[in-house]
């Protein structure tokens, strides 16, 4: 498999990566493809891998009363799956390929083995997932703040 380091030192770990991290990162990570309709993850299913989006675009949607609800789209550079990884529940959401999208997928015990021996990926990829929860969460603000306003009566 051709991965595209340059594409992960500027987007994931934003460093150069040395030989030995590559050769090891190259042994853990796996490409993967879907194909617009075909789900990344599926919300209340085990996650289990991170997903790191290298091309296309996804919708993030829940089932939310009987209906099917999107909440963002997701482009290039998205990482998926990592809340599922951290408290080691079901999806919370379903990421459905809305184009061709390809990712590098790091499964639960790819990514324990690289916390267990490579610190510095670790913990790059630690401050990108935090950097990526930080930028969901402050979306979630403005349409938590958008809702509110419509219900009081002041329409945006």
């Amino acid at each position: 498999m051709n991965i595209d380091f340059h594409w992960l030192e500027n987007r994931i770990f934003h460093r150069t990566l040395n030989d030995e991290e590559k050769r090891f990162l190259a042994g853990i990570i796996d490409l993967v493809e879907f194909q617009p309709g075909e789900s990344i993850l599926v919300q209340n299913e085990p996650g289990g891998a991170l997903y790191l989006l290298y091309s296309g675009r996804a919708d993030v949607l829940q089932q939310f009363a009987d209906m099917e609800v999107r909440l963002n789209g997701v482009g290039e550079g998205a990482q998926l799956g990592d809340m599922s990884i951290i408290d080691e529940r079901d999806a919370s959401a379903t990421i459905r390929a809305t184009e061709p999208c390809k990712a590098y997928k790091l499964n639960r015990d790819a990514l324990s083995r690289l916390l267990y021996s490579h610190d510095d990926i670790a913990r790059d990829l630690l401050i990108n997932t935090l950097r990526n929860m930080s930028g969901v969460i402050r979306d979630l603000n403005q349409s938590n703040a958008a809702a509110h306003s419509y219900i009081q009566g002041r329409r945006v």
